[in-house]
């Protein structure tokens, strides 16, 4: 038995005498294999991730990114919270309002690092908003100073700040962007934190030929208001339906010069056919999801009976509804059939891309800002944005005051009698919020 043993030992040292050099390296691998693990499954990780590709429908540039792009790729000086109000960002250590809301005094966090591995400073903070000035005072702190009091101002600090060349310092960076004349054809951006795999956004000009790449498999995930029937066919798809409350609205303004009758436009109200799903529904144009959203103003739910009535002495025999997106060719169709069923009327629907200030009723998608302001879409001063030509002193008052206004009771108040007067004048009939599908595989 012990002759066994000593054996064996003899034979163990013999391989290690003849071995050792390649043993000392399995060590030595082994001891270094078990420090850098980490690393080295992280490099792993980065190397073997899958790129996702996601299509998206517009022709862009670096300056007017998608907000679900730009967010990624840095932070603004606030942000939206759910209800739209404004909120410090991550970057802000804290904020200062002083000389009566013209002074705003920002104190960013000292362990900032843009995507370059520099450090941020105040001074990399620019802003570009009329009326404002800034000055720095150190490396950390620096100043906003208003001409005169301006409530939306923190809701527009919520753009995302950029240095040259799209570097950010949010949780992804730019890596590579191509364009093709002009414009951004596909963008790729790296998760920093390392835990995802790389986005790859891909641009097409319309929604055709965003549903074509998905569907020859150049993009796994896209978003369309419609779902093509080849597609819908597929198996192994998910398909989510989104209701965009916060962006944007559907609806027909009106020409209030040229139909300056507030009957007349109450009655195409009434007499133009709505959604009857209470999360798609708009009823003005301030976000259903607004801490300023006034729920309980003029509906005008569709009543023909109602919309005759009211226009029985309008003497409009014609009018002409422009269309600015073919999208919303259906809804024209819908609004045209019920105008000249209901009231008697020739309705021509013309498709355009440019507004005529001369139109009579205009069917497009109306812009939802982050803040309750109105003022450029509504105040008699805005000939370029006040499309309706909306005239009237009591919206006017209410729209100045909102801007000057800091307490958000008083302003909540000023917004909720807005949004009645606004819908009692109707200069244009609020339809619905748009659908989209977010298809991926």
């Amino acid at each position: 038995m012990i002759k066994k043993i000593y054996f064996k030992i003899e034979l163990l040292l013999s391989f290690i005498g003849k071995n050792w050099p390649y043993l000392l390296i399995g060590i030595v691998a082994g001891i270094m294999l078990f420090i850098y693990k980490k690393a080295i499954y992280s490099t792993y990780i980065k190397n073997t991730q899958k790129v996702q590709y996601a299509g998206i429908e517009g022709l862009y540039t670096t300056k007017n990114l998608p907000e679900n792009i730009s967010n990624k790729l840095s932070y603004g000086l606030t942000y939206q919270t759910e209800n739209n109000k404004p909120e410090l960002s991550q970057i802000v250590e804290s904020l200062d309002i002083q000389d009566d809301n013209k002074e705003y005094v920002f104190n960013l966090k000292d362990n900032l690092f843009w995507h370059d591995g520099k450090k941020v400073k105040a001074s990399d903070i620019k802003i570009d908003i009329e009326g404002v000035n800034v000055s720095y005072q150190n490396e950390e702190q620096f100043i906003i100073r208003l001409e005169k009091p301006y409530s939306p101002i923190l809701s527009l600090l919520s753009k995302p700040i950029f240095k040259k060349n799209l570097v950010g310092m949010g949780q992804y960076k730019l890596t590579r962007v191509k364009y093709k004349d002009g414009y951004i054809q596909n963008i790729r951006l790296k998760n920093t934190n390392g835990n995802e795999g790389p986005l790859e956004f891909k641009f097409y000009q319309n929604e055709s030929e965003l549903t074509d790449a998905f569907r020859l498999g150049e993009v796994d995930q896209i978003e369309v208001s419609q779902i093509p029937k080849e597609i819908e066919e597929q198996n192994g798809l998910t398909i989510n339906q989104r209701v965009d409350t916060e962006t944007k609205y559907i609806a027909v303004f009106l020409n209030t010069e040229k139909l300056s009758n507030k009957s007349t436009r109450q009655a195409l109200a009434y007499s133009t056919p709505k959604s009857q799903n209470k999360n798609e529904r708009c009823l003005g144009p301030i976000s259903a999801n607004s801490w300023a959203y006034n729920p309980n103003i003029k509906e005008y739910n569709y009543s023909p009976e109602r919309s005759k009535e009211l226009f029985k002495d309008s003497g409009i025999e014609t009018i002409d509804l422009t269309v600015l997106d073919r999208k919303l060719l259906p809804y024209a169709e819908s609004i045209s059939k019920a105008w000249e069923e209901n009231l008697k009327i020739k309705v021509h629907i013309n498709i355009t891309s440019q507004i005529n200030s001369d139109y009579d009723a205009l069917l497009t998608f109306g812009g939802i800002p982050d803040d309750p302001d109105q003022y450029i879409y509504w105040h008699s001063t805005q000939k370029n944005t006040n499309i309706t030509h909306l005239n009237n002193s009591r919206i006017d008052k209410l729209l100045e005051e909102g801007r000057l206004t800091s307490d958000t009771i008083e302003r909540k108040q000023i917004y909720l009698d807005f949004q009645r007067y606004l819908l009692e004048e109707s200069p244009a009939i609020f339809i619905s919020y748009p659908t989209y599908y977010h298809i991926s595989r």
